[in-house]
């Protein structure tokens, strides 16, 4: 696992992602197709080590893996007898016990154990391994949860970010705008549900221009915009930016 530091160096701090600047000049991190690759044969990995296969109608495949791994480390209730144990333990059965739950990272010693084990020390040893247990299929819970609730967005040159939190959609894009000219209706990358601004601007000025080399865009209304350019000597690349609200929110 890398982040797309590894594979390009315009990245915010900490090897993230970056939105970028037009006004600033600054790029947007580029979505490298060996950084999409890696993270899809991460999350495949773990979907099958717990899943016979990979199904592409299946939406909840990472879920069910999760909740299978968390299932195969939940802690049965067992009872003593069935280990034959009574009222007292002795070392070679509580180390049969402790040998079926490895790997749990607890040591003995942590809990005053050495050579001989007293059914108390032993009875707060399964406690603790209950209750860490528990706390990681909390984490896990809440990790699906947090994966579930990240926000979407189409990375490209004429693309979109929503916030699912907010509902706050922002879009942009570019195009070709001809001397004097309002261009017909262009559709949005997704559409909106209610658009709070659209506005543009060309990247290069020209000199010889004598009407202010106008050039923006403006929404028509939820799902399209125009662009407009007011010089009357050249045609003009418009960079448009919009934000508003999105369907559902």
């Amino acid at each position: 696992m890398q982040r797309i530091s590894a594979w390009s160096d315009l990245v915010a701090p900490g090897g993230l992602f970056r939105y970028g600047s037009l006004a600033l000049g600054v790029p947007p991190t580029p979505l490298a197709a060996e950084w999409l690759n890696m993270l899809q044969e991460e999350l495949a990995h773990v979907v099958l080590n717990y899943l016979p296969a990979l199904d592409k109608n299946d939406s909840t495949q990472l879920l069910k893996a999760i909740q299978t791994f968390g299932a195969a480390y939940a802690v049965k209730a067992t009872t003593l007898a069935g280990y034959g144990i009574l009222d007292a333990y002795t070392k070679p059965q509580t180390d049969s016990m402790l040998s079926a739950k490895a790997n749990w990272g607890i040591t003995l010693a942590a809990y005053g154990i050495g050579d001989a084990y007293t059914k108390a020390a032993v009875d707060a040893l399964l406690v603790a391994v209950n209750d860490s247990l528990a706390a990681k299929q909390a984490a896990i819970d809440n990790l699906a949860s947090t994966k579930q609730d990240k926000n979407t967005a189409l990375m490209a040159a004429n693309g979109w970010r929503l916030d699912k939190a907010t509902g706050l959609l922002e879009q942009w894009g570019n195009g070709y705008c001809p001397p004097d000219t309002t261009t017909a209706p262009i559709d949005f990358p997704t559409p909106f549900a209610e658009v709070y601004n659209c506005f543009g601007n060309k990247i290069n000025t020209n000199s010889v221009d004598g009407d202010g080399n106008a050039a923006g865009a403006f929404a028509v209304n939820e799902t399209q915009f125009k662009l407009f350019n007011d010089t009357n000597l050249m045609g003009v690349t418009v960079h448009w930016r919009a934000l508003g609200r999105a369907p559902g929110y």
